[in-house]
């Protein structure tokens, strides 16, 4: 009997676990298209820094989209061991 409870306790903590990366990855989404909109809003007030603007657009977006993926992972990894 209290190996099945600690067994239902472990599976809640994993699912709650889980529950957590998937809204590190919603937030994730959010700021990604934060990132977007103030680039397309700086390129349409000035655009002369377009060049200059796009190579941190580029650096910013896949920067913030990896710690997305690390979440992914870390949810794929807690919820097959």
């Amino acid at each position: 009997m209290e190996v099945d409870s600690m067994k239902y306790i472990a599976d809640a903590a994993k699912f709650l676990s889980i529950g957590i990366c998937s809204l590190v990855m919603i937030s994730v989404a959010r700021w990604v298209a934060e990132i977007w909109i103030n680039i397309i809003s700086s390129v349409s007030r000035n655009p002369s820094v377009k060049n200059d603007i796009t190579l941190f657009a580029y650096i910013g977006a896949g920067m913030t989209e990896a710690i997305a993926l690390y979440a992914l992972v870390l949810a794929f990894m807690m919820l097959f061991s």
